[in-house]
């Protein structure tokens, strides 16, 4: 079984803008389980189980408040200051 990705958002970073929502395949209308949605104006990951790891939300996150990776936590690693970008893929 391939183990989960570990999506994280940066809440001091996050400047709500709903991009994540609305451009992540997985997410938005017609979807029955979103790896995102917008409730109340907060951008919380609904469903892990649903993310194909495509990076869609990382790369077009305006803040760069969205981290994702597939073993290990790396949120502990992440200076507050530098914008988070996945090491595990070549952009």
């Amino acid at each position: 079984m391939e183990e989960l990705p570990d999506i994280r958002i940066m809440r001091e970073r996050c400047v709500f803008c709903g991009d994540c929502v609305r451009l992540c395949p997985q997410s938005g209308e017609g979807t029955d389980r979103p790896v995102f949605s917008d409730s109340g104006g907060e951008v919380v990951v609904e469903s892990r189980e649903s993310c194909i790891a495509c990076f869609t939300c990382v790369e077009f996150c305006r803040a760069s408040a969205i981290v994702i990776s597939r073993g290990p936590s790396v949120q502990d690693d992440i200076p507050a200051v530098f914008p988070a970008r996945p090491f595990d893929r070549i952009v």
